[in-house]
């Protein structure tokens, strides 16, 4: 071994890698397969919410959703998206647009489209009636080492009917001279 040199050591070395990793390149070459070609690819369908409609807009010259949306107190991303109208949401005179019932809060400011037909009104929520206050059968002055527990056992009522006369929301905390209405 000592005869033969270091580089020529080293150039069979590499020779031995090179047929061992592309061994492809002794080998006879194999027959390509023809190209096949791709199978087109469909999108997904994405599945919109269906909201009724208001009514119907004739897009004007110069309109666009933002305006057309704070015309009818309606949101332009849900005018789009019933509409079949995709990013950059472009817009033509002429097109007709359904106006879905989509409420839009917090409108920006900016310019209002003219409104085309008239939305029916928006309902107004009524408030629940307020409870009344529980009347007071009578006043308790809190001593020190007195409990709610004990205050309602003493006048035959509930730890809770006390709490909520009073809006006690912590009901193990309670101060001496603290006076208390017992429903």
């Amino acid at each position: 071994m000592k005869s033969v040199s270091r580089l020529t050591l080293i150039v069979a070395v590499l020779l031995y890698s090179i047929m061992v990793v592309s061994p492809a390149v002794a080998q006879d070459p194999q027959p390509t397969p023809a190209p096949v070609a791709p199978m087109p690819v469909q999108p997904a369908a994405v599945s919109t919410p269906v909201y009724p409609v208001l009514g119907n807009h004739t897009v004007q010259y110069n309109e666009w959703l933002y305006c057309i949306g704070r015309a009818y107190q309606v949101s332009p991303w849900a005018i789009a998206a019933h509409n079949g109208i995709r990013w950059p949401y472009a817009i033509y005179p002429g097109q007709v647009l359904a106006i879905p019932n989509v409420r839009w809060y917090n409108i920006p400011a900016g310019p209002t489209c003219t409104k085309q037909f008239e939305p029916p009104p928006v309902p107004t929520v009524t408030p629940a009636p307020t409870q009344t206050p529980p009347t007071c059968r009578a006043y308790y002055t809190v001593r020190w080492g007195d409990t709610l527990y004990a205050i309602a056992w003493r006048h035959q009522t509930t730890v809770w009917a006390i709490a909520q006369a009073n809006q006690i929301w912590n009901v193990n905390l309670i101060y001496p001279g603290q006076v208390l209405c017992i429903p």
